[in-house]
């Protein structure tokens, strides 16, 4: 029997066993250490969303030891004490009897616990990260008649004739939980979605968790000879990383508040082993996965992030895997929306939370054959940019109505967004074959086209008129003056040495005050006959986007401009109060479809707010540097901790002390770190202990 075992984590992991097990003949059997070893594949992930418990105080002893006075004896007294002997023993006999029953019921109304006999399987003790949501693929290769999962002893599912419900007679796959597959694609061409679920989101309510402890998990198969096998599986589930601003817990900050939903919201979107995107968006996105993944998702998914990038390929020629391209109703697929680059985004930052060399390696081939695929088929010879698509805004409402479903058309046009993916692939790329120890020609290649092609969007996309990097350049080479969000701030991350314009950008960019920057600016005017404007009004057309702002803050905080970083960091805590979740998008008044509920990288452009921008935390290739910003405004307690962060073999408890932008101490351990600087190789448990002035 060959089982497969996920747990997608609810707010920070997950875990993904494969066990190949194989029953010997009787003989073979006599002794479990004769028994054939399994093969064991294990990822191990998680996240959590559990609110702290304060300590209980110690309870009142129950009586006074201070020894009584004496006291005169008398027949009465005595009964007295005799009846107050008695009373205890009496409440202690009635509370066994309640347990007793308790324990009686549960077993009738959940099931015994399985036996652990001759053919039970135990696997090793695996660790993960926090809270998760269980989930299972069985290949099956018995005709069963039953099926019992336990967790903790209890019964959580029983399933008769299990191998009755495949559609594929031979195998038998069985799938239970978050692994309820509807539609699970093959990778061998280029695709929509390598993955997706049954159901438009995951619910909740219908889910198992495992809680932060010590956790088995058996599995137990049955046929009509009695038990056939059984698997147990030992989980210890650790804690999340823990924000603490200092704010009492009567009277919780909306900050703290917000980073558990986050938290919370990010996992709940894991589905066996893979991110989705979120409610009414039930599968893989590459798109989705990268920028979530650089935003905050790498930090505590990172296996589950690693999962998801490496299905979001594809098979482009001669075998060659690229990025898998997103596609839409309104323009198509490649290369008319031609972003598919992004994973590169989403695989540098993987690799430098991990440090994973094997990862790295495919990553890097992978975007090798991306960048070949585009200089083929996406790039312009006379103007020096990639041409589709804007990324993400792939709707007719994401532009001028002449482009309405006219997908040719738009695969005319130069977005900025889309050519700031392609820089920064050029750019990760180099760094990639340098860590991995290649130097050759194609490296010096991918430096030098990454310098042509910064040079070609500095000279080509900017608009003076707006002071400002335009949304794209149209079929003719005219620009249009519109301001793009996430271009803008992928431009300010990016070309970091153009002080200048970044000063202009910064300074030019519409931002509503309230809450936030919007997806492009100002809003297309559509003609009021064009029925399908009606929804499509409500979608890209300058409209409030969580990751696009996510982005916002993190160039603001590389800048230093802690005032747009302050309205980034509370406009985004303001929406996600409004229904308590961070949705897929908000109108400019803050009000969002109901169906676009806990969506991934919504959710992490908040943990990116918190992590790059407050902690300030910088990966680089040789360690972690750090920038933080801690505004009086919005954090007055003298010290927030950010404690329990794994990155590589460490990790980090941080403690960010005073107030302000600049770092007046910085102590690792209780030593002077004049570089605020550590390096990668680290390993253990660090106290960083950071004061702002």
């Amino acid at each position: 029997m060959t089982i497969r075992i996920h747990a997608a984590s609810r707010t920070r992991s997950m875990v993904l066993v494969v066990l190949t097990y194989q029953r010997l003949p009787k003989k073979a059997r006599t002794r479990r250490s004769h028994r054939r070893q399994p093969k064991i594949t294990m990822l191990v992930e998680s996240t959590l969303l559990r609110k702290r418990t304060a300590t209980s105080p110690p309870s009142t002893p129950r009586y006074d030891k201070t020894p009584p006075a004496p006291r005169r004896r008398d027949s009465s007294s005595l009964e007295r004490r005799k009846s107050d002997v008695e009373r205890p023993f009496i409440l202690r006999v009635t509370a066994a009897l309640f347990v007793l029953i308790v324990v009686i019921h549960v077993l009738c109304r959940y099931g015994r616990p399985p036996i652990l006999r001759g053919d039970t399987l135990l696997l090793d003790p695996i660790e993960i990260l926090s809270t998760v949501p269980v989930g299972f693929g069985l290949n099956l290769t018995k005709n069963l008649v039953g099926m019992k999962i336990f967790l903790d002893s209890r019964l959580v599912s029983s399933i008769t004739n299990p191998t009755e419900l495949s559609t594929n007679n031979d195998e038998h796959n069985f799938n239970f939980g978050t692994c309820d597959i509807k539609d699970h694609g093959e990778n061998d061409t280029l695709v929509n979605h390598s993955f997706s679920l049954g159901q438009e989101v995951l619910d909740e309510r219908k889910m198992t968790f495992l809680k932060p402890g010590n956790h088995v998990i058996d599995i137990q198969g049955r046929n009509d000879g009695g038990i056939v096998s059984l698997v147990q599986l030992a989980l210890k589930v650790n804690s999340p990383p823990k924000l603490t601003l200092g704010s009492s817990s009567i009277r919780r900050s909306p900050y703290e508040k917000a980073y558990e939903l986050a938290l919370k919201e990010v996992g709940i979107n894991i589905a066996c082993n893979h991110f989705v995107a979120g409610s009414g968006w039930a599968q893989l996105w590459t798109r989705d996965t990268s920028y979530a993944s650089e935003l905050g998702a790498a930090f505590l998914h990172p296996q589950v992030v690693m999962k998801s990038l490496m299905d979001s390929v594809g098979v482009w020629k001669d075998g060659k895997k690229a990025w898998l391209q997103d596609t839409c109703s309104h323009f198509g697929g490649w290369p008319i929306l031609s972003d598919a680059i992004v994973g590169v985004r989403g695989a540098w930052p993987l690799y430098l939370v991990t440090g994973d060399k094997e990862f790295l390696s495919w990553a890097f081939e992978v975007t090798e054959n991306s960048l070949e695929r585009a200089e083929e088929e996406a790039f312009d010879k006379v103007t020096g940019l990639f041409v589709g698509c804007s990324s993400f805004l792939e709707s007719n409402s994401g532009y001028p109505e002449k482009y309405a479903n006219e997908g040719d058309l738009v695969g005319k046009t130069k977005a900025l967004s889309t050519n700031m993916l392609y820089y920064s692939g050029y750019k990760y790329a180099s760094k990639m074959g340098r860590e991995l120890g290649v130097v050759d020609e194609s490296i010096r290649h991918f430096e030098e086209k990454a310098r042509f092609l910064k040079a070609t969007i500095q000279q080509r996309l900017w608009s003076s008129s707006l002071s400002n990097y335009a949304y794209f350049e149209d079929e003719h080479g005219f620009l249009i003056n519109h301001t793009e969000g996430l271009g803008s701030a992928l431009a300010l991350l990016e070309f970091d040495d153009d002080d200048e314009r970044n000063d202009m950008i910064l300074s030019s960019t519409w931002v509503d005050e309230k809450y936030g920057i919007p997806c492009l600016w100002p809003q297309f005017n559509y003609s009021a006959d064009v029925w399908e404007w009606k929804i499509a009004r409500h979608y890209h057309n300058g409209r409030l986007w969580p990751f696009v702002q996510g982005y916002w803050a993190m160039a603001a905080a590389h800048h230093r401009r802690v005032d747009l970083f302050s309205g980034a960091l509370k406009g985004l805590t303001a929406l996600s109060q409004i229904g308590n979740t961070f949705a897929e998008f908000y109108n400019l008044n803050g009000t969002y479809p109901d169906g676009r509920r806990s969506q991934l990288w919504s959710a992490a452009g908040y943990l990116s707010m918190m992590y790059h921008g407050v902690f300030g935390i910088r990966l680089k290739e040789d360690g972690i540097r750090f920038s933080p910003m801690k505004p009086k405004n919005l954090f007055p307690a003298p010290t927030i901790e950010l404690k329990e962060l794994r990155i590589r073999s460490m990790i980090l408890n941080i403690y960010l002390h005073g107030h302000g932008t600049s770092i007046v101490s910085f102590e690792v351990n209780h030593s002077q770190n004049n570089g605020a600087f550590i390096m990668s190789y680290e390993t253990g448990i660090f106290d960083v202990d950071i004061t702002m002035g």
